[in-house]
């Protein structure tokens, strides 16, 4: 018996990790998803949070993560994308592992169930994002202190490697999780505290020191992150913007929520439900209801109220494993609910048309957090390439939008024979215009405004959704509509000085 036991405890964490990992195989995006994702790929190569190779503020050992897989796989995408994977099982198995601590084995192998089929986890074992490995050190921060916080005080020197760690993955990571590590270490001996505490100061310092080093300075970071904070999140908040911002903060966290959750949301509803109606007991012991709101609501708050972008689901991944675990408990209820009504156990089949829909909804919906998705990215990228290769890159320039998915930094990656700008000529409240990114050989610069030379004469740009209607009526424009949804234009200079009229172009001569 001892030694089934053991065995099991190396057994089945090994299975869910491989289950994941095969599960991840077959749809991995074969071009960089993201803006992000391309900034991170450049910076495998040169890292200089300036010209935002990555974007601040830095993610510093995720990028040193990446070179190391980078060195294994040529393929910048594919080796981030081999992290996402890697990481995504790994996750699975710390899900499985807090669970069965808090819960047992039965909750445990549920909980992992619902990770390996979670449409929005599953979704960021295939892109070459942050995201899927933030959410492994949530659930690995989680996990030890929850063995803190049940007094087992042998595991606070690992909890503290684990969130310094995170730190350097992804640097709000280990902001968000302070409060839980602190809640749960309240009971813990005063001397180990600030002994942990301090430890904590040295693994961060360990990475944060090289990051500015490697920026250029103290100088050169603080102003790079200065600048982003300036014209993304600062004037953003609840705060700043009123209901119009609470309200799309809102609808975004609602739906992530949900990408998050997937059918296990229904559990969680039907569970909810049943105990109000019924009075029923608890789904979950009151004692970790405060270690899950300790572990969820600093991001969630935060993103409600200050800051979240509503194209980046993978910002629920830091409070999805906690979600998946509830999922577990809610499902084990239900499943008790519905037993009492056929008169056998039904928990298996119960389980199995979850995760059928969490799978469907990963394969064949249209969210964002499809399989579809990825299919579509991937063809348009492959599509907008080959269409712009076409245009000579001794006489043309690139203006690449300030899109996510098909911007300025897709086509400097993807087309690094021509020069290409970033159209953005954002102010900041104080009138401030912000920098322009140019890119050529997939080298980023910086420049006040776009001085052109004289031996160019058209600008070509890609143009999604409905901005292509803003530019049809120009006389001299070529629009070739490449995809439902996407159009490459085609023009002179002058007549594309009226397509961006906010931005400085000359030419020299």
């Amino acid at each position: 018996m001892l030694e089934r036991f053991s065995r099991d405890i190396v057994l089945i964490p090994l299975g869910l990790f491989l289950l994941t990992v095969a599960t991840r195989i077959p749809f991995t995006s074969k071009f960089l998803y993201h803006i992000d994702s391309v900034n991170y790929a450049l910076a495998l190569e040169r890292y200089d949070i300036t010209v935002h190779q990555p974007h601040p503020p830095g993610y510093f050992l995720y990028v040193m993560l990446g070179r190391l897989f980078h060195l294994f796989i040529n393929d910048a995408n594919a080796a981030l994308v081999a992290m996402s994977i890697v990481f995504s099982g790994l996750t699975v198995v710390v899900i499985y592992l807090l669970a069965e601590d808090m819960y047992g084995r039965k909750t445990g192998i549920i909980a992992a169930c619902f990770a390996i089929t979670s449409p929005n986890l599953w979704f960021h074992g295939e892109v070459a994002l942050s995201y899927g490995i933030e959410a492994f050190f949530s659930a690995l921060v989680a996990w030890l202190c929850w063995k803190l916080y049940t007094e087992r005080y042998q595991y606070i020197w690992m909890s503290v490697l684990a969130l310094g760690i995170a730190g350097g993955i992804r640097q709000n990571t280990v902001v968000f999780l302070l409060p839980l590590w602190l809640f749960a270490v309240k009971k813990a001996p005063l001397r180990k505290i600030i002994a942990s505490i301090a430890l904590l100061g040295v693994v961060c310092l360990s990475w944060f020191a090289p990051m500015v080093k490697m920026t250029g300075g103290w100088d050169a970071y603080t102003g790079a992150f200065q600048e982003l904070m300036e014209f993304t999140t600062r004037h953003n908040s609840v705060f700043d913007r009123g209901w119009v911002a609470f309200k799309l903060y809102s609808q975004t966290l609602y739906d992530f929520t949900i990408y998050s959750a997937g059918a296990g949301i229904l559990a969680i509803g039907f569970a909810a439900y049943v105990r109000l109606r019924k009075k029923a007991p608890q789904v979950i012991r009151r004692k970790d209801c405060l270690f899950f709101a300790a572990w969820s609501l600093p991001s969630f708050i935060f993103y409600l109220l200050i800051f979240i972008h509503p194209a980046n689901p993978g910002y629920a991944l830091i409070f999805t494993p906690p979600l998946l675990v509830i999922s577990a408990c809610a499902a084990i209820y239900m499943s008790k609910e519905f037993n009492r009504l056929v008169g056998h156990d039904i928990t298996a089949a119960l389980i199995s048309v979850l995760m059928l829909v969490n799978t469907g909804v990963f394969m064949f919906s249209p969210y964002m957090i499809s399989w579809e998705t990825i299919r579509y990215h991937d063809r348009a990228i492959e599509i907008i390439v080959k269409d712009m290769q076409s245009f000579n890159p001794n006489t043309t320039i690139f203006i690449g939008n300030n899109y996510v998915f098909y911007g300025f930094r897709q086509i400097m990656y993807y087309l690094p024979q021509y020069r290409t700008y970033q159209a953005n000529a954002s102010k900041s409240p104080s009138g401030e215009r912000r920098i322009i990114f140019c890119g050529f050989d997939r080298n980023t610069y910086l420049s006040k405004n776009m001085q052109l030379p004289t031996n160019i004469h058209n600008i070509a740009t890609v143009l999604v959704g409905d901005d292509r209607e803003q530019v049809s009526g120009y006389k001299n424009i070529v629009i070739r509509q490449v995809l439902p949804h996407i159009a490459v234009a085609f023009g002179p200079v002058g007549v594309m000085r009226k397509i961006f009229p906010n931005m400085t172009i000359t030419q020299d001569g």
